[in-house]
């Protein structure tokens, strides 16, 4: 006859540290405020491509 059972240290638990969110992510404060600093410059890419920019797209979407 076989024996079974279930280990106390199943990974699919959860652990203590899996709920503290972690202290080395950016802040959502901090992502909007790099966001609003290059908001402009983006903006402006999107309006006025270069044609370097152009071919390059055109370029990868030949290649699929």
């Amino acid at each position: 006859m076989t024996k079974t059972s279930t280990s106390k240290n199943n990974v699919n638990l959860p652990t203590p540290n899996m709920f503290q969110p972690k202290m080395d992510m950016e802040s959502d404060a901090e992502i909007d405020l790099f966001y609003e600093q290059i908001k402009s410059k983006l903006d402006r890419l999107a309006k006025n491509p270069q044609d370097e920019t152009i071919n390059k797209i055109l370029a990868y979407s030949r290649s699929l």
